[in-house]
């Protein structure tokens, strides 16, 4: 299944041979630090008792093929897009610190939380819509692309961490 990647020891990660880059599809990677490593994990054991709960479970980094470019872009319109939500959280937390006496204390709280809830969320959503404007897949959506993440997904492997 893992027949196109090498295992490199030191570093605990699955590195790609192929050197196109899967989210352009054009160029092609010059150094693996351009790679992005998506995590993948599977649950190995899970204790429910009733007062105890535990989860064991694997995680590998599997290498995603990435052009600087590509790379480029990714970082930059996820620097961005958290500038840009730190300046709305910013401006919404002051908002409410200035209208602090005229306003009600439950509108102020449910505004602070609804403010960082949404600097934080709507970050990602700036970076998704930062990437799509270059034409390129995000990173996850070009990982999802990668015929070893899927076969390791159907295989049982999940992006998420499990939790107990």
């Amino acid at each position: 299944m893992i027949e196109n990647y090498s295992f490199n020891e030191p570093y605990k990660r699955f590195e790609p041979h192929e050197t196109k880059c899967t989210y352009c599809g054009e160029a092609h990677m010059k150094t693996m630090q351009d790679c992005y490593f998506i995590p993948l994990f599977v649950t190995n054991d899970r204790t429910n008792i009733i007062v105890y709960s535990s989860v064991s479970y694997s995680k590998i980094l599997i290498g995603i093929p990435r052009c600087s470019s590509c790379r480029n872009i990714h970082e930059t319109s996820s620097s961005k897009a958290i500038w840009i939500g730190v300046g709305v959280a910013i401006a919404g937390i002051a908002f409410l610190v200035y209208n602090f006496m005229s306003l009600p204390p439950m509108v102020t709280i449910i505004g602070f939380f609804a403010v960082i809830f949404g600097a934080v969320f709507g970050s990602q959503k700036l970076t998704e819509t930062f990437v799509a404007n270059h034409d390129i897949y995000t990173k996850r959506d070009g990982a999802e692309t990668n015929e070893v993440v899927r076969d390791l997904v159907l295989a049982g492997w999940s992006f998420k961490q499990p939790t107990a």
